[in-house]
């Protein structure tokens, strides 16, 4: 699901928070032991970012932000991001993985072990998505509180981070925000 504004910060007991990651979306499939990576608008970045081409125990379905580091602030450095997104030569792609390495946030969990998990809630996700061995430290998974949305906006913001998501503890994937990429791509959601 796309993300909307709120017209401010605020806290529920139905929702979690989760920082934005200020990179771009990506869905992370392994499907037979063949890992792709694509964007929302569909495209295959699978080769912009090797460094992510790491297999799990079982055939996955993730979604996240794929981001780059700023080494001097520590911080997402989205136009570093974009420079990988846009870079196409094998070489030059191969220099960045080791300047400019790429990281995968994942923040949700669609199918495991070959079970679509887009009708489970959120939380259920989450709890799926917390007992997965992640492959190498180029993978981690976005952190989250539940309810208290307004403090974590405020330390997100004297960090200066991007700010803050929230999402319902019990929303389901929306179908339509992978279908088309699923039949586009072959990917496999049972």
């Amino acid at each position: 699901m796309l993300l909307e504004t709120a017209p401010e910060p605020f806290s529920h007991s139905d929702y979690i928070f989760e920082p934005k990651v200020d990179g771009h979306r990506l869905l992370y499939s392994q499907q037979s032991g063949s890992v792709r990576l694509y964007t929302r608008h569909h495209n295959d970045c699978t080769s912009q970012y090797p460094e992510l081409i790491l297999p799990f125990e079982s055939d996955i379905i993730l979604d996240g932000e794929v981001a780059c580091t700023d080494p001097a602030t520590g911080l997402n450095d989205f136009e570093g991001v974009m420079s990988r997104f846009s870079t196409k030569q094998t070489s030059k792609i191969q220099l960045l993985t080791k300047t400019l390495p790429a990281t995968f946030a994942i923040f949700d969990i669609l199918q495991y072990k070959g079970r679509d998990l887009r009708k489970l809630t959120l939380m259920d996700r989450k709890a799926i998505l917390h007992s997965l061995k992640l492959p190498s430290s180029s993978f981690g998974l976005v952190p989250y509180i539940e309810s208290s949305g307004e403090a974590l906006y405020n330390q997100i913001e004297v960090m200066g981070m991007e700010g803050t998501v929230g999402k319902l503890k019990d929303s389901q994937v929306c179908q339509q925000t992978v279908q088309s990429l699923v039949e586009d791509h072959k990917l496999v959601l049972r």
